[in-house]
């Protein structure tokens, strides 16, 4: 009887501490959403590259759609499609509001989900991977589609 009373007593132990943990993640997961959005919008290369594990993989939308791998591939694949991250001469009002952001943490990792757009006639689609690293949340798959009703 008294071991079956530990055993209950370790769940509630266990299933506690995870629960509390939870809401600290998905906050974490959140402030490292915006810091990639944050950077991508003002160009701040270093801080937006910080964003993704060394192994990241991306799928872009459209013309760019194959997958990159690693951060050599897909660092060379933002310059050539956004200059302005190397040429901050180059202006262009970026402005990316993510919207009905879903975030689903799983112990060390998290899928965050979000749109872009009205709906009307385009949206923009974007589903970001994270894992955390060393206490960090580390971008390891972008995934951008785009939807046209035309």
């Amino acid at each position: 009887m008294k071991s079956t009373k530990n055993i209950w007593l370790a769940i509630f132990l266990f299933l506690g501490f995870n629960l509390n943990a939870q809401p600290k993640d998905s906050l974490d997961v959140a402030k490292a959403t915006q810091k990639f959005v944050k950077a991508f919008n003002e160009f701040d290369w270093e801080t937006f590259r910080g964003c993704f594990a060394n192994d990241a993989t991306i799928f872009f939308p459209g013309e760019f759609g194959e997958r990159k791998t690693g951060r050599n591939e897909i660092e060379k694949s933002w310059k050539e499609i956004f200059p302005e991250f190397v040429d901050k001469t180059k202006h262009f009002d970026l402005n990316l509001i993510p919207e009905n952001m879903i975030i689903q943490v799983y112990e060390r990792s998290a899928v965050v989900t979000f749109q872009m757009g009205s709906g009307d006639k385009h949206l923009s689609r974007r589903t970001l991977v994270f894992v955390k690293e060393n206490k960090m949340w580390k971008i390891v798959h972008l995934h951008a589609s785009n939807f046209s009703r035309d």
